[in-house]
C-alpha cells in the first residue's frame, strides 16, 4: 500500500476504516481491527522526512513550442552553477527559407538576470551547440562541431580550447564532445576515427595551460563526471556493446577499475569517495554505489523486477534518479523521482506520478528538475528544490537498505517563493488523534 503526506494520507487512512465499520456493522471485533490498521499506517509514515523548499521558475526565455507557426522552438540541457541556471534554446523555422539557431543563456534565479553567452549562427559560431555542456563558478564549456569552447561570466570573453578538430589530417583528427569544468581543470572526450576507432580524454588545465592525455583505448566512452583529482567514466574496452566503469586519479597517476560487471553499466557519477552509476546486470536498469574507500559495492534502488531506475546524480551525501513501472506504454512515462541518504541508508519517494518528469542537475544541496503536468510552458515547467538538511561528508561505510525503508513524499505545486515542504512528523500526530477519536465514536456506537 501506498501512503501520502498531508491531508491526502489522512483521507485515505479514514476512508479505510470507516470502510471495515460498514462492512462489519455491529461486531466488536471491529474495533480492535481499526486499532491495528491505524497502528500499521501510522507506524508505516516515514520517521523522517526530506525537507526543503520548491521554486518553480519562470523565465521569458526558457521556451517550448511544437506547434511550428513559423518557428519550433524548445529549451533543453538545464545545468545549475550556484544560484545560476544555464541552457540552451534551439529554435527551426520550418517555412521557407528554413532556417536553424540556437543560444546558450544563464539566468540568476534571485532576481531573473538572464544573460546570452552564445549564439549560432554568429560570426564566432556556424554550427549548433552540443548538450550536455557544464558549468562551475561562473565559467561554462560546451562543444560544438568537434570544438570545446569556455566562456567566463565574470570577464564576459569566450575562446575555443582545442585545435585538432581540423580535417586536414584525419590522424590528427578528433570529435571533441561532453566537457566537463572541475575547479581549474576541463575534460572532455576526444573520439578517434582514424586509422582505427577508439575514444580518448583529455584535461586542460586554466592555470598552467598545460594538456593532458589521460586516457586512450578502444571502444567508446560514454560520459565522463570529475570530482577533484578523480575522474570517472565508462567504456566498452572489456566487452563490445557493454559497458565498465573506471577511475583516473590524476594525483596518483593511475587507473582503477570500479565495476566490470557483465552488461552495461554507464552513466557514472562520482562525489568525494563514491560512485554510482546505472547498471543492467540484472537484465534491467538499477541504480547501484561504491565506496572507494571500503571498496564496497550496492544496490540502491530497489529490487522490484517491474521497476526500471535509471540516470543517477550524486552530490556529497545524497543520490537521486528516476524510475517507472517497467509496464507503462506510453510515451511520456509516469516517472518518479527518488532520493537516497548515503549516510542513513534510506529511500525517499520525492515525487509521483508526473508526465514528464526529468531530472536536469544535482549540485550541493539543489535539485533542478522539469515537471510540465500538461500545464503551458508559461506557466513554467523547471522546478528548483533546496533541500534544508546541510550537505556534509557521509561516513566511508555504505549503510544497508532495502524498498521497505522507502519514504513516500509528494512535495506537490509550489508557489513562485519558496515554499515548505510537509514533514512526515507533522502527519502522524492529527492521524493519531483521528484514528482515536474514529476509534471511540465506534465504540460508543457499539
Amino acid at each position: 500500500m501506498m501512503f501520502f503526506s498531508g491531508t491526502r494520507h489522512a483521507c485515505r487512512s479514514a476512508s479505510t476504516c470507516v470502510l471495515l465499520c460498514v462492512t462489519i456493522p455491529g461486531r466488536r471485533d471491529t474495533i480492535p481491527l481499526v486499532t491495528l490498521i491505524c497502528s500499521l499506517i501510522m507506524l508505516a509514515s516515514p520517521t523522517a522526512a526530506l525537507s526543503g523548499t520548491d521554486t518553480l521558475i519562470h523565465s521569458p526565455y526558457i521556451i517550448e513550442d511544437e506547434s511550428g507557426d513559423p518557428y519550433f522552438t524548445y529549451s533543453k540541457g538545464f545545468v545549475l552553477d550556484q544560484n545560476w541556471i544555464g541552457w540552451e534554446t534551439y529554435r527551426l523555422k520550418q517555412a521557407p527559407p528554413k532556417n536553424i539557431s540556437s543560444s546558450i543563456q544563464m539566468m540568476n534565479v534571485s532576481d531573473g538576470e538572464t544573460q546570452v553567452l552564445a549564439t549560432s549562427p554568429s560570426s564566432e559560431h556556424q554550427y549548433m551547440f552540443d548538450t550536455p555542456f557544464s558549468t562551475e563558478n561562473g565559467r561554462v564549456v560546451w562543444s560544438e562541431n568537434s570544438k570545446i569552447f569556455l566562456y567566463d561570466r565574470t570577464t564576459g570573453k569566450e575562446k575555443s580550447l582545442t585545435t585538432d578538430e581540423s580535417r586536414d589530417d584525419p590522424r590528427l583528427y578528433r570529435q571533441n564532445r561532453n566537457p566537463i569544468i572541475t575547479s581549474d581543470r576541463i575534460i572532455w572526450i576526444g573520439d578517434q576515427v582514424y586509422p582505427s576507432t577508439r575514444s580518448e580524454i583529455f584535461l586542460l588545465n586554466l592555470t598552467s595551460q598545460n594538456r593532458q592525455l589521460v586516457f586512450s583505448g578502444p571502444g567508446k566512452i560514454d560520459t565522463l563526471s570529475a570530482d577533484g583529482s578523480r575522474i570517472v567514466w565508462s567504456d566498452e574496452r572489456g566487452e563490445a556493446g557493454g559497458g565498465d566503469i573506471y577511475l583516473f586519479d590524476l594525483d596518483r597517476n593511475e587507473e582503477t577499475p570500479v565495476c566490470t560487471a557483465r552488461d552495461i553499466q554507464q552513466h557514472p557519477q562520482i562525489s568525494g569517495d563514491y560512485v554510482v552509476w546505472e547498471d543492467y546486470r540484472d537484465g534491467i536498469p538499477a541504480i547501484y554505489l561504491y565506496n572507494l574507500t571500503s571498496k564496497t559495492e550496492q544496490r540502491i534502488s530497489n529490487d522490484n523486477p517491474l521497476t526500471l531506475a535509471s540516470m543517477p546524480y550524486i552530490s556529497r551525501n545524497f543520490i537521486a534518479w528516476t524510475q517507472y513501472d517497467i509496464q507503462d506504454r506510453t510515451r511520456e512515462k509516469s516517472r518518479t523521482i527518488m532520493i537516497y541518504s548515503i549516510s542513513t541508508g534510506e529511500k525517499e519517494l520525492f515525487l509521483q506520478g508526473a508526465r514528464p518528469l526529468t531530472l536536469q542537475d544535482f549540485k550541493d544541496n539543489r535539485l533542478l528538475y522539469s515537471r510540465q503536468d500538461d500545464k503551458s510552458i508559461k506557466d513554467g515547467f523547471i522546478h528548483l528544490f533546496v533541500i534544508d538538511t546541510p550537505v556534509s561528508a557521509p561516513s566511508p561505510t555504505l549503510s544497508a537498505s532495502s524498498p521497505e525503508q522507502e519514504n513516500f513524499i509528494d512535495h506537490g505545486e509550489k508557489s513562485h517563493a519558496p515554499v515548505p515542504t510537509h514533514s512526515a512528523s507533522g502527519i502522524a500526530t492529527p492521524l493519531a488523534f483521528a484514528c482515536l477519536g474514529l476509534i471511540y465514536c465506534i465504540r460508543e456506537k457499539l
